[in-house]
């Protein structure tokens, strides 16, 4: 009866009070995802005030407008004219993880500079990038073969300052996938793309395999006779059936820089063993 007691008595007794956490331990565990922590010891007076201020009798119950929301939407759609575009989807490899062991700063740093990079190799091919994703850019081409070869001086900077970057921000990996098809352009303060081939370029993308460039059936009809003019520098790989989630199923073709070598291939992965 008495070890009953003893197990209550622990149960109830109270939490201590922590002296107060300095800057730089509330940003760590924000970082950390320690908020639940900081608060239960008693330090929620520096941490940010995200209650609401209002009083509950101030709540504004007033419905919204759906149907001038809807007619809104349904013109913009009815009016947008569809437009044939080669779409691109750029993403950095393990972005999340490299945030999650390096911090919040770093982490920006190392996608900020991707996303430069991808945008410089993009404008430089005639290309507009429609908008940064985080760890990658979306971007959209008037020809198929300025795509690929935007894709290709990506990877092909990448790995020239593959040791220069690695000092600075990590090992920097990335993804590419392209492919081509009929878009709506949507208008407003910043100009923004629907339609299917969004949605393809997009699980292309997230399908290929660390620094490899995938492009579809509908590149490699669009290319495959233009790529002869860079035969000497761009190599095609085999085609490949996969089945595209929410999209069926497609032919991918990876292609790559002659000189660095199809991802694939065992002199590609030979050199990369220790990268």
């Amino acid at each position: 009866m008495a070890k009953q007691k003893a197990t209550s008595s622990k149960q109830k007794k109270p939490l201590a009070m922590v002296p107060p956490t300095s800057t730089e331990e509330i940003e760590e565990a924000l970082e950390n995802d320690l908020t639940i922590e900081l608060i239960s010891s008693g330090d929620s007076s520096i941490l940010p005030q995200l209650a609401a201020t209002r009083p509950a009798n101030q709540l504004d119950t007033t419905p919204l407008d759906l149907d001038s929301i809807i007619e809104s939407v349904a013109h913009l759609i009815a009016t947008t004219p569809d437009h044939y575009k080669c779409i691109m989807f750029t993403d950095l490899v393990g972005s999340t993880q490299y945030k999650r062991e390096m911090g919040h700063t770093k982490g920006f740093m190392r996608n900020r500079m991707f996303c430069d990079i991808c945008e410089q190799a993009v404008i430089r091919n005639n290309g507009t990038v429609v908008k940064r994703l985080g760890d990658g850019v979306m971007a959209v081409f008037e020809t198929a073969i300025d795509a690929v070869l935007a894709a290709m001086l990506m990877v092909s900077s990448l790995e020239n300052d593959r040791k220069k970057l690695k000092k600075i921000v990590g090992k920097m990996d990335c993804r590419i996938g392209i492919t081509c098809g009929y878009v709506k352009e949507i208008p407003g303060v910043s100009k923004d793309y629907i339609g299917h081939a969004m949605d393809k370029g997009a699980r292309i993308e997230g399908i290929a395999k660390t620094n490899q460039v995938l492009i579809d059936e509908i590149v490699y009809g669009l290319i495959h006779t233009k790529i002869r003019d860079y035969s000497g520098e761009i190599l095609i790989g085999p085609p490949k059936n996969v089945t595209l989630k929410g999209v069926g199923v497609s032919t991918l073709y990876e292609v790559s820089p002659k000189d660095r070598g199809l991802v694939r291939s065992a002199g590609y992965k030979l050199r990369h063993i220790f990268n």
